[in-house]
């Protein structure tokens, strides 16, 4: 009998923990805006966005081309789940896509490419509200597309970074476009100004993804490299790094760059073309931040 008490009592227990380590799991996993935008991504229809699109959309955010709304407001009817669930995941501190990075150049960056899509239809969806008369919504989608734009670059790589970039000077242009085109109230002003806190003066860590970058160039991933190669590219990195804290070491870098041989060059970024795009975005927050004063 007390064998048997205590056979019970050993399954209890292991039930019991079982489940507490299944609920924590969940609790962590379901912590995590990354699954919300995964599952945003699994809920997108005929997202993909042709390049007259493109250009409309650009011609709108500028100013120079009314926003039509009988060619989006289809699309984005059929991306409203998944819009609504991007928006409930920038409420989530918590951003981790999971990225593998022991495939080296392998790893996947089709979530990248998603996302872009997902933060263009946000967008229009937000010039949508204003079509319709919900300017407190169309502020609210313009603020949460800002969150997810950083998010996007969350522990990735220069790519991931740069998509990132894109997507916020996006948003950025489009609340300009927004702020000449109506008049928002103190409150909404609030909103699109808490959107901006985080992004901070750069916007984003392109130190961080830099060294992410480069990190993934070895013989084993890139077969091209030799001994000559991976020494090269131990004097490149520490220099690349150094220019976003003083970019005046960028002559110095070019040169190491230009000395290396040529599969280096070959698969080292333009550091040059990496500031211009930091100081694009800095800039646009800049310009940003002061209209909303």
């Amino acid at each position: 009998m007390t064998s048997l008490r205590f056979k019970l009592g050993l399954m209890l227990l292991v039930i019991t923990t079982t489940s507490c380590l299944g609920a924590q799991q969940k609790v962590d996993l379901g912590n995590n805006a990354a699954l919300r935008y995964w599952s945003a991504f699994a809920q997108m229809q005929d997202f993909g966005m042709t390049d007259q699109q493109a250009k409309e959309t650009n011609l709108i955010l500028e100013g120079t081309a009314p926003y039509d709304d009988s060619k989006y407001k289809d699309l984005l009817e059929k991306n409203r789940g998944a819009l609504n669930t991007m928006t409930r995941g920038v409420t989530i501190s918590k951003c981790d896509w999971g990225l593998d990075y022991q495939l080296g150049p392998a790893t996947p960056i089709e979530y990248v490419r998603k996302a872009l899509a997902l933060g263009r239809l946000n967008i229009l969806y937000s010039f949508h509200l204003l079509i319709t008369g919900d300017q407190d919504g169309a502020v609210r989608t313009l603020a949460a597309g800002l969150h997810f734009s950083r998010d996007v670059a969350n522990d990735g790589t220069l790519f991931a970074t740069l998509a990132a970039k894109s997507l916020a000077v996006e948003h950025l242009r489009a609340i300009a476009f927004v702020m000449h085109m109506h008049q928002l109230s103190a409150a909404q002003r609030d909103i699109l100004r808490d959107g901006l806190t985080p992004f901070g003066q750069d916007g984003l860590d392109w130190q961080a993804a830099m060294r992410r970058e480069l990190g993934l160039l070895s013989p084993s991933s890139v077969p091209s490299l030799d001994g000559q190669a991976v020494s090269a590219l131990k004097r490149i990195t520490p220099a690349y790094l150094k220019i976003f804290d003083n970019p005046g070491a960028l002559p110095e870098l070019q040169q190491e760059i230009a000395n290396a041989p040529q599969s280096v060059r070959d698969i080292i970024p333009n550091p040059k073309r990496v500031l211009e795009e930091r100081q694009t975005l800095s800039s646009k927050l800049r310009e940003t931040r002061s209209i909303l004063q």
